[in-house]
Parts: structure tokens; sequence; C-alpha cells
């Protein structure tokens, strides 16, 4: 048995869903194969965002939570922010995903849940479709013009059809989703230093009604420490003991989430790679919903166009990889530039950071945390920490200067 549509989708996460929504509003036939029983689970991200990029991207305020202090902790300092006007916010991840499903189904799209992929199908050097197992385990083939993948870390099409090789420098995060009574609903934690992640981060994300994401995240192969048993250091570290006081998990989840530079190419004839198939979220926090979703719409809206102009060929499609990099492209490689900087740091190296952090104001800690880059920015952290150019950081902000001057079309 075999099967026929414009536009097929690999991957449910936020990337697909998006996608889908944007190929079906420009009339393309649309279908989702997602190899879980449910859309939104499990859970492998904390769903730290902004929300000026929810409300870009229309998502609706009940599933969000609103942040207005931000605190770092270094093993000897720690520097608080706070924003009258909210600006960070935390992700309902299951509701928001399940909702960018019910809209990309309103545009016409079509969800199979529990199909999982198992090969591709090509003819010459044009990616054509795939056979399946759906949820009975009987096998069958789909064909499309255009399929997009959105299978996130795993890049099940990607990898299959020599666009890139599986990622190898990845951040593994596990975190408790507790309920915490205690718990300030107001404040993000983001926490660094040997104890508690060894070459990556801790935190505490709120979320409402007295649920806290509690984890940690570490980067491989620069660190080969398991992350999970430094969960038990987190909880228990002297700023978020008594805020922990009375709480349990609910949720435990983890994680993958690619800690390197775009791949070199999103499009081939036929193919797409839509959010972390294609590495295209910020390596600074990994973070990646906001990212996956607009990735996701761009995808979309040029498959959609692919197919009303019949052109499924790798020139129309690159135009995909020539959109991503025009709007992204320059602050994904600086963001990468500054992970691969600080994810060596030593203890004193972070208390150092921290001091650094601690006199630049609010506004700029939030600019860089959005990574919203410019030379203004970083113009003015030099202004603010003159030592910058006195010392070994000097050579690091002159690339990071050189890398915004490019033609942010520059493929990096």
């Amino acid at each position: 048995m075999s099967e026929a549509y414009n536009v097929l989708i690999v991957g449910g996460g936020p990337a697909g869903l998006t996608a889908a929504e944007a190929a079906a509003s420009k009339g393309a036939r649309v279908v989702v194969l997602e190899r879980q029983n449910e859309i939104g689970y499990p859970i492998h991200t904390s769903g730290g965002s902004w929300i000026s990029d929810m409300k870009a991207l229309s998502v609706p305020e009940h599933l969000y939570h609103p942040i207005h202090n931000v605190v770092f902790v270094s093993p000897d300092r720690e520097v608080s922010f706070h924003y009258d006007t909210a600006l960070a916010c935390v992700v309902d991840i299951r509701g928001l995903y399940q909702y960018l499903a019910a809209r990309a189904i309103a545009a016409g799209a079509e969800i199979r849940v529990r199909h999982t992929v198992d090969q591709v199908l090509s003819e010459g050097e044009r990616i054509v479709g795939v056979t399946y197992k759906n949820h009975v385990s009987a096998r069958s083939s789909l064909y499309a013009d255009v399929v997009i993948d959105a299978s996130g870390f795993s890049r099940h099409v990607g990898v299959r059809t020599e666009m890139g090789s599986a990622f190898h420098r990845y951040g593994f995060g596990a975190e408790y989703d507790l309920y915490a009574p205690a718990y300030p609903q107001d404040t993000v934690y983001l926490i660094m230093g040997s104890i508690y992640a060894p070459q990556g981060y801790a935190w505490a994300f709120p979320r409402g009604n007295g649920r806290v994401r509690l984890g940690v995240g570490v980067i491989h192969p620069d660190s080969d420490e398991d992350a999970r048993p430094y969960l038990n250091n987190v909880w228990n570290m002297p700023q978020l003991k008594e805020k922990l006081k009375g709480a349990s998990p609910i949720e435990y989840h983890t994680g993958l989430f690619p800690a390197e530079r775009p791949v070199e190419r999103f499009s081939r004839s036929g193919l797409l790679l839509a959010g972390d198939a294609g590495s295209h979220g910020s390596t600074l926090v990994g973070e990646g919903i906001r990212f996956a979703m607009y990735s996701g719409q761009m995808a979309g809206a040029v498959a959609g166009d692919a197919i009303k102009a019949g052109d499924n060929s790798a020139e129309f499609l690159s135009r995909f990889d020539r959109q991503w990099r025009a709007r992204f492209g320059r602050d994904m490689e600086i963001s990468y530039l500054v992970n691969k900087h600080i994810a060596a740091f030593s203890d004193e190296q972070w208390n150092g950071a921290l001091d650094m952090l601690k006199r630049l104001t609010p506004a700029q800690v939030a600019q860089a945390l959005h990574c919203d880059y410019s030379a203004g920015l970083f113009m003015g952290m030099i202004a603010r920490n003159p030592r910058l150019l006195r010392s070994g950081g000097k050579r690091f902000l002159e690339l990071l200067l050189e890398r915004i001057q490019r033609p942010a079309t520059a493929n990096a």
C-alpha cells in the first residue's frame, strides 16, 4: 500500500507542526508522521523562551509563564536582575505542542501518531518519500513532492540522505518537574560551576501553579560527566534549599540538544531540514523552541510555494537556506562561538564572568540572552568592563565584532 501527499513532515514537534500549518495554509496536502503516541510527550526541553517571540508566533498567554527576575549563580558569586515588565517566560511544553497541532489540523494538515519512519525513498538525487510502520506495525510507503525532516536531534531523514552526519557535540540534559510550593514563581536561576554542571549549566525554571523545572545540562564530548547525578547537588544548593522545601517531583525529563553550528545545507531536491534536524537552535543556553517554530514556518512556506510552482528542485528549495541564514545565521554563529568559549570555563573564570555581568544593565543582559547581538551591545559591554580589553578576552571580543560586521547572509 502507498499514498501520495504534497508535503510529508517527519516529526510532530514545534518545527514540524508550524511547517505543517504554513504549508497547509498555502493549499498543500500535508501529512505529519509522529513516532510517539501523542504530540508533546515525552518532554525533552525545559521550555525557556521569550514573551515577544511567543506573541509574534501567536501563542496564547495561558501557554507561557512570565519571569520578572533572573539570578545567575557561580561557585562564589550571585548576580540578580529584575524586570518590571516580564521579558522571558517558561512554556507549557505539552500544551504548546498540542495547541500547534490543533492549528495545523485547522489549516488542513493531517497528523498521524505512532508512525515510525523506516527508510527514505529516492529517485536519483530527488527525495520522494519514506516507508513507515504504523501503530499496528503494518508497513507502508508514503510519497510526497517535498519531505521536511523535523525529527529533531535524531535527524531521521537528514542522516539517511547524507545531509550531514549525526551530531557529535551535544548537550545532554536531565530535569525534574517539581511541585514546589515555596518556590518564587517569578524567578529563574541560571547556575554555573563544576559542583552543579561541569561544562554546562543548571537551571530552575518556574512555570506557574507551584511547578518548577529543575535541571542540569552538560555538553558532550567537552565533558564525559553524566548530568543526572548532579540534579541532587542543585536541589540542595544553599540558594535553593529553602525555596525547594517540601518539593517533590511529578515528572522526570531527559533530552539532547545539538551544540554545533547549523548543518552545511538545509535543502536538496525534494527535501528540507527544519528545527533541530538542521541545528537551528541557539547553543548559547541550549534554547530551541522559538527557533524551531520560526524555522518550521519558513520551511513550510517554501514547501507550499514549491507545490504551487510545481518545482521541488534543489534550486527552488534552497531559498529556505537563504531565508534562514539571512535572519538567523549570524546570531547562531555568534551563539556557537560564545558557547565554545564559556563551556571550558573553570570555577574561577565563572566567578570572573559574574563580576563582569553585574556591571551590565538588565537590558543588556536580556539582549544577550535573547541572542540579539549587535556591535552596540558588545561595545556597551566593553564600556562597562574595560578590563576586557586588557585580558585574554580581547581577541575573543574582536572575533565577535568581526563576525557581526560580516553580511548576515554569509554561510559560516
